[in-house]
């Protein structure tokens, strides 16, 4: 047998046809600064010399593909729904602008309004529409949802609830080291269960709200905005 290895020049981090990223300030640039600073031993990783590691291209780009794998059997199968594109919040009740439109794309105002976000899915039922999240990773699905590394994923979820006016997401997640333990031994995959989680006004509102202070305070949403 011979043996060649080559590079193949494929990466899965390229956008695929069709999808564009909206400039501006996206929801996910608030969250993911959010917990690289309030858990920096889970999002904040950093090489002996201080600089921050590069980000896992792979791991990120199988998440993608993953996403982009799934809707067709959801679409064939009784799982009906579709993806909904990208969305702008709108203006807080007390902002002097809120009675202007936002639409993706717009300048951010202080208040908030205009932030992006991208749900993955959105399925609708006979009664209702129901907000749907998809999540290849490798943690472990020990202790879903209360331990501290499903919080990035709960704040993420029900922000987009919140400015959907929705109460109930539908999360199927693919366990990549499924339910193992600490040490990952005897490691099974697990895409058999999905979860659905439901919040009150009260609780979406309050990440929200949260998230917004957390940019003004670093100084996104100023440095976004003009009149």
């Amino acid at each position: 047998m011979k043996c060649r290895e080559f590079l193949h020049g494929l990466d899965l981090m390229a956008p695929t046809e069709g999808y564009v990223r909206t400039p501006g300030l996206h929801a996910s640039d608030i969250y993911n600064d959010l917990y690289r600073r309030l858990m920096p031993d889970l999002y904040d990783k950093r090489g002996e010399d201080g600089t921050p590691s590069p980000l896992p291209e792979e791991r990120v780009g199988f998440g993608t593909r993953f996403e982009e794998a799934l809707e067709p059997q959801l679409r064939a199968s009784k799982w009906q729904g579709y993806r909904p594109g990208e969305f702008a919040t709108q203006h807080d009740a007390t902002c002097v602008h809120q009675r202007t439109k936002v639409a993706v794309g717009d300048p951010v105002c202080p208040c908030g309004a205009g932030i992006i976000y991208s749900p993955d899915y959105i399925f609708t039922t006979a009664t209702d529409t129901i907000l749907g999240e998809f999540k290849l990773t490798w943690y472990s699905s020990r202790e879903f949802p209360h331990h501290r590394k499903f919080a990035k994923w709960l704040t993420q979820v029900k922000l987009y609830l919140r400015n959907l006016r929705m109460d109930t997401v539908w999360l199927f997640p693919f366990w990549v080291n499924g339910g193992s333990d600490h040490n990952y031994r005897e490691v099974q995959p697990e895409f058999k269960r999905a979860y659905e989680l439901t919040f009150t006004p009260r609780e979406t509102e309050k990440e929200h709200q949260m998230l917004v202070k957390h940019a003004r305070d670093c100084g996104m949403l100023e440095a976004t905005w003009s009149k």
